[in-house]
């Protein structure tokens, strides 16, 4: 009975390893009643091969061990920072883009980001000096250089803070 669950929950869970089930469709499924099918659903989450995230009658649960999960964990460039959001119609305006792609980023400015955030890596910040004014960078440099009680770093500031400049203040057109 153990299997045959774990393979209905398996054969319904979407890319991300999580399951939502109602109670009427899984006992029809699996061919159990309410009190084998609970049993069963408990002694999967003791062995710790799945998390019940709400339980029946409306049943959402997540595989622990799923083929996705961790595949993408590796390559963190692309998400270093918010440029994704710019890439929505609104906000596209509101973004820097130079006119020649060739160009090489500015020295002096890749130069002080890394001073002022104490980073040595220009690479993970190439991208910033190419999606943002150097306006919107230096505005941002500032408050890092200002701020007093910093949570995380002055990198995560500094990243935290380009995008919410870029929609603040747009680019002169």
């Amino acid at each position: 009975m153990t299997e045959q669950l774990l393979a209905c929950l398996r054969s319904r869970a979407n890319s991300r390893g999580m399951i939502v089930i109602t109670e009427e469709a899984l006992l029809r499924e699996v061919g159990a009643d309410h009190e084998t099918t609970s049993a069963e659903l408990a002694k999967l989450e003791r062995a710790g091969l799945v998390e019940i995230l709400t339980p029946l009658p409306f049943l959402v649960l997540k595989l622990r061990k799923w083929p996705g999960r961790g595949a993408n964990t590796g390559n963190s460039s692309h998400s270093a920072y918010s440029y994704s959001k710019l890439l929505q119609p609104k906000q596209l305006k509101n973004s820097y883009r130079r006119d020649d792609p060739t160009e090489q980023p500015p020295s002096d400015l890749l130069r002080e980001i890394l001073e002022t955030l104490g980073e040595t890596d220009a690479g993970s910040f190439e991208k910033a000096v190419d999606l943002y004014s150097p306006d919107v960078i230096r505005t941002a440099l500032d408050r890092v250089r200002r701020a007093k009680g910093i949570r995380k770093s002055r990198t995560a500031l500094f990243r935290h803070l380009l995008p919410r400049l870029a929609r603040e203040n747009p680019p002169p057109t």
